[in-house]
């Protein structure tokens, strides 16, 4: 959030002045680590082992960047969607089997 020209961030109960290009980069030794959908939805989760499916997957999406940005876009927009969804359903699923 922003107070004046200035963004925080909430740490806690403490706000924390933080710059605009500010980064955090987190890593694991897990080889297949779980994360919750409300994580995996605003957060950009890189796993490096590489399969072929999926190099082929991320070329493609540089590829279509590159080329066709506005499609790329909308991609990632319905991907966006894709995650907030699967995350309603969890929701939806989780007070389903409370009122069985």
């Amino acid at each position: 959030f922003r107070k004046g020209r200035t963004m925080y961030l909430k740490v806690g109960d403490e706000d924390v002045e933080y710059d605009d290009n500010f980064r955090l980069y987190m890593q694991t030794k897990l080889s297949n680590p779980h994360y919750k959908p409300e994580i995996s939805a605003q957060c950009t989760i890189i796993n490096f082992i590489v399969t072929r499916k999926g190099l082929e997957d991320q070329l493609l999406a540089t590829i279509v960047s590159a080329e066709q940005p506005e499609l790329e876009e909308t991609r990632n927009t319905l991907v966006a969607a894709f995650n907030t969804y699967k995350i309603q359903l969890k929701d939806l699923e989780d007070q389903l089997l409370e009122r069985l």
